[in-house]
C-alpha cells in the first residue's frame, strides 16, 4: 500500500460513541480524494477533487485548518447570527411569498416549489456571507439560484448515479458562477479595500465577508484564485444545499407526524416544537448522504479498530444517530417530542459532525442562545402561511447509488411541491415589517 493508491479495506463506523472518537481523533483526516471516491472511481473522482474540493477549509487539517476556521468563525459571531435571521433570511422568504403567491391558481390554491423558495431565501444569506454582488435584481438572483443545485450535486457526486453527467453540469455551473459572480465580487472587494487604504472608508465600516478575507490575503492559500473559488463554491453549496434539504425534510416528516398526531397541529408555530423537529430531522437524515469519509493519517488504534495509514473510513452518521443505546428503542422513528438523550448526546446527534470539522451551520441553526435561529423562524413563517406538501404533485430527487446506503434512501430533493392553505399577505407583510 502507498499513499497515492489506497488498497486497504474500508472501515465502517456505525456506533455513536465510536463515531465521536473517530471524529475527534487527530489520526483521522478529511481527505478530498476519499470524499470524491477516487479509489473506486478514479477518473470522475479526480475531476471532483480538482473542481470542487481541494484546498477548501473542509478538506484541510492540522494548523492550516485551525487557523482558517478561526478566521472564518468571525463571520458567524452572535451579532451576525441575529442579522442573518432578521435582515436576510426572513425578509427574503417574506418577499418570495408576497411576490410568488399574489394570486391562487385556477383551483383557488396557492402553490409553490419549496426547493425554489428555499434556494432563493438562503441565497441572500450566502451571498452576504461570501460577499457576492449581482443579486440585487430578480434576474441576477435567478442566475445565482440556477447555480445552487448543480454545485451542490458536484461537491458530493460520488453518492449519485451518472457521475459524468452530474460533474459536467456542475462544472458548467461553476464557470457561470465564476464569470457572473465571483470575479465581479472580487473586483468590488478590491475597490472597497482600496478605499480603506486611501482613508476614504473606515475599516470598521467595510464589510467583512469571505471575499474581503480573500482580497486582504488573510489566508495565503487565497492568493490562488483556484483555491479561493473552491472555498466560496463549497460554502455556497453547503449553506444553500443543506439548509434547503433540512427545511424540506422537516416539513416532510411533520406532515406525516401531524396526520398521526392531529393533537399536535396547534404546535406547528411553536418555536421549541419546531426546533426539536428540526434537530430530529438532522439526526435522522443529515448530512443527507449515507456517510462521511475520512482517511487514516498514521497507523493507530481507535475504539478497538486497528488502522493502517491510508485506510478509508466511512463514518455512517445516519446509522450512528439511530443508536438505540443513545436515542431509545424508537431511534429509527421521527419524534419531535423525544426526550433529550443522555450520555452527553444532543438532540441532533452528530448530524453536524463533531470535533475539528463540525459544521459551521450549527450556530446558525441553533441560534445565539441555543433556542433556535433562522431556520426555525423560516419554518414558523411557512406554517403561519399554512404550508403543506402538495399531494397532487410528486417531488423529484436526485438518483443515487443505492448500494452506498446502509440505512435508507435519503432523498436530496430538486423539486418539492407545496401548497399554502391559510396564506394571508397581511400576516406576511407584518412579519416582514418587524424584521427589516
Amino acid at each position: 500500500m502507498t499513499d497515492s493508491h489506497v488498497t486497504c479495506p474500508v472501515v465502517r463506523i456505525r456506533d455513536f460513541d465510536q463515531a465521536l472518537r473517530f471524529d475527534r481523533s487527530r489520526s483521522i483526516v478529511n481527505a478530498p480524494e476519499m470524499f470524491a471516491g477516487v479509489p473506486s472511481d478514479p477518473d470522475n473522482g479526480r475531476i471532483n477533487v480538482r473542481e470542487f474540493l481541494e484546498g477548501s477549509v473542509v478538506f484541510t487539517d492540522g494548523p492550516e485548518h485551525r487557523d482558517r476556521r478561526k478566521m472564518l468563525n468571525r463571520l458567524i459571531r452572535p451579532e451576525a447570527l441575529v442579522a442573518i435571521r432578521e435582515d436576510m433570511i426572513i425578509p427574503a422568504a417574506c418577499d418570495y411569498l408576497l411576490t410568488r403567491l399574489q394570486a391562487p391558481d385556477e383551483g383557488g390554491v396557492h402553490r409553490a416549489d419549496l426547493v425554489d423558495l428555499c434556494h432563493r431565501t438562503f441565497l441572500h444569506f450566502t451571498a452576504k456571507l461570501i460577499g457576492l454582488v449581482g443579486i440585487e435584481t430578480a434576474e441576477g438572483l435567478g442566475r445565482l439560484s440556477a447555480c445552487a443545485g448543480p454545485l451542490a450535486a458536484g461537491t458530493s457526486s460520488q453518492f449519485l448515479q451518472d457521475r459524468p453527467a452530474v460533474n459536467d453540469m456542475a462544472i458548467e455551473a461553476k464557470a457561470r458562477y465564476v464569470d457572473d459572480f465571483y470575479r465581479p465580487s472580487y473586483q468590488k472587494a478590491l475597490e472597497t479595500q482600496a478605499r480603506v487604504d486611501r482613508g476614504e472608508l473606515a475599516p470598521e465600516d467595510a464589510p467583512v465577508n469571505i471575499m474581503s478575507l480573500i482580497v486582504s490575503g488573510a489566508d495565503p492559500a487565497y492568493l490562488d484564485e483556484h483555491t479561493a473559488v473552491i472555498e466560496t463554491t463549497m460554502m455556497f453549496a453547503a449553506s444553500v444545499g443543506t439548509s434547503t434539504q433540512s427545511i424540506i425534510h422537516t416539513i416532510d416528516f411533520l406532515d406525516d407526524w401531524f396526520r398521526r398526531h392531529p393533537e399536535d397541529i396547534e404546535r406547528r408555530t411553536d418555536r421549541t416544537f419546531l426546533l426539536n423537529a428540526l434537530q430530529e430531522t438532522i439526526r435522522l437524515r443529515a448530512p443527507f448522504s449515507p456517510y462521511n469519509t475520512r482517511m487514516v493519517a498514521e497507523d493507530c488504534e481507535i475504539a478497538g479498530h486497528q488502522l493502517r495509514k491510508g485506510q478509508e473510513v466511512h463514518i455512517e452518521r445516519v446509522a450512528a444517530n439511530r443508536d438505540q443505546s443513545i436515542f431509545g428503542t424508537d431511534a429509527n422513528e421521527f419524534n419531535p417530542l423525544r426526550k433529550t438523550p443522555g450520555q452527553g448526546a444532543q438532540r441532533y446527534g452528530i448530524g453536524f459532525g463533531s470535533g475539528a470539522h463540525q459544521c459551521f451551520g450549527l450556530r446558525v441553526v441553533l441560534g445565539v442562545d441555543g433556542a433556535g435561529g433562522a431556520h426555525v423562524e423560516l419554518l414558523r413563517l411557512l406554517y403561519l402561511a399554512g404550508i403543506e406538501p402538495d399531494h397532487d404533485r410528486d417531488p423529484v430527487d436526485l438518483k443515487k447509488n443505492m448500494d452506498k446506503f446502509s440505512v435508507e434512501d435519503i432523498p436530496r430533493y430538486t423539486s418539492y411541491p407545496v401548497v399554502f392553505t391559510t396564506y394571508d399577505p397581511m400576516v406576511v407583510r407584518d412579519i416582514a415589517a418587524r424584521t427589516t
